[in-house]
């Protein structure tokens, strides 16, 4: 089999930060094999701990590692990972040694690797430059397998410079600091659409394409600020609280598929949808606070709130995933580039909803650093991986929030003021 060319993500910065929270929060898969070698490790001097004894079970038919009743991995204790400690990184289960690192084949003969910002380090972009690891990503890579790469049909026809050229225009307008987010979010949806509109043909023909970019810009920023104004039907909050909803369920925690705990589930599902619930009901990561209380649609455009810098995590989010091309394909259910450009601009309302949630439950006006670093933790730990997110309703969701009704959306979230201001050239 030939070397496999790996792109990693050039600016993201990760070193653990020993917080232990991954030990915590996800039921560990073991490859196959991988319990068998477990059970048969040389503990040294010190003898084999009680928890190596007993250390893995079933879950869905596949081997995992066993949690404690406080939801702690078998090997956490006080000091940080007990195998880590006393056996060295390179003896622990290839999940644990890959995460937070998300490997995606995307060309033929290529994948792409960036960290998860469901990481507290990650999320702070603490630490060495992901690059200086490349010699331990290449060692982790060489141990998973890899499918063959983006499809005709996930690519809609692009080759390869154009794509490149498309999302090199989209992280400029990204890292851009002028817009307010929510009017920037509009200006890529709707820059997105348009693009999307003029067909491979044209989008294929690269001088031409940057000959008109810069005037395709500039009209649909004019395009964007001109979409009416107008409050969500109480049908279309119902859909999007049932959006929220499905982001905001863990697979790691459904471990308990019995009858009682299915119609509780269904319950607390019924009462987000609807307008009430909390959803700490679905992990205990998210804030304790009830949706009735948090006024999702009432609340008023605060230009401050949106301030470019406050949503600097947000912008790293989407800039990273353009860049590794991690937001299509086999990053996102197979979907083909266009409809994952829409979809990954589409997670801004989900974030400024869970940033307010968490700042409301600290009682506070508006979203701080620390709210919005929560929100994008949820929906970057689901987007692309959830389960519930595979469902069809899921795609109807998609669609039915493309333009205009996301225009609608972002106002009746108070993103967006009435005047707006210009989209600068890229």
């Amino acid at each position: 089999m030939p070397e496999l060319k790996i792109k990693i993500a050039a600016e993201q910065h990760y070193s653990c930060l020993l917080c232990g929270r991954c030990c915590k929060r996800f039921h560990v898969l073991l490859r196959p094999g991988e319990a068998e070698r477990l059970e048969q490790l040389d503990w040294g001097p010190e003898g084999k701990p009680a928890c190596a004894d007993h250390f893995h079970g079933r879950i869905g038919g596949y081997p995992y590692f066993l949690r404690r009743d406080d939801g702690a991995c078998v090997f956490l204790d006080d000091h940080g990972c007990l195998m880590h400690r006393r056996l060295g990184y390179d003896v622990k289960a290839l999940t644990c040694r890959g995460y937070p690192l998300n490997y995606i084949s995307t060309f033929p003969g290529e994948i792409s690797v960036l960290a998860r910002m469901d990481c507290p380090a990650v999320l702070q972009n603490h630490g060495e430059l992901l690059q200086k690891d490349r010699a331990n990503i290449v060692k982790i890579a060489s141990e998973l397998h890899f499918g063959q790469g983006f499809t005709k049909q996930q690519l809609q026809g692009l080759e390869r410079p154009s794509l490149d050229f498309i999302l090199d225009t989209l992280r400029q307008l990204i890292r851009q600091p002028q817009l307010p987010m929510g009017q920037l979010m509009l200006h890529l949806c709707t820059l997105t659409t348009r693009l999307s509109k003029l067909g491979s043909i044209f989008l294929n023909d690269l001088p031409v394409l940057k000959e008109v970019m810069p005037s395709t810009v500039a009209a649909t920023a004019k395009e964007a600020d001109d979409w009416p104004r107008l409050p969500l039907s109480a049908f279309s909050r119902a859909c999007f609280r049932t959006w929220l909803h499905l982001y905001c369920l863990r697979d790691g925690e459904i471990v308990d598929r019995g009858l009682r705990t299915r119609l509780r589930r269904v319950w607390a599902a019924l009462a987000i949808i609807s307008g009430h619930g909390n959803l700490r009901g679905h992990s205990t990561e998210h804030p304790d606070f009830p949706l009735a209380r948090a006024k999702m649609f009432s609340q008023p455009y605060n230009e401050a709130a949106m301030d470019p810098e406050l949503w600097e995590c947000y912008r790293r989010f989407l800039d990273v995933r353009l860049e590794c091309y991690q937001f299509f394909g086999e990053a996102f259910y197979r979907a083909d580039f266009f409809t994952g450009l829409q979809v990954l601009f589409s997670t801004f309302p989900l974030v400024l909803v869970l940033a307010r949630l968490e700042a409301a439950s600290r009682q506070l006006e508006f979203p701080d650093a620390q709210s919005i670093m929560y929100a994008v933790g949820a929906v970057d730990n689901a987007h692309g991986r959830g389960s519930n997110l595979r469902l069809p309703i899921a795609r109807h969701l998609e669609q039915y929030f493309a333009l205009p009704r996301m225009v609608y959306l972002l106002y009746s979230l108070g993103a967006l003021q009435q005047a707006c201001k210009r989209m600068p050239q890229p």
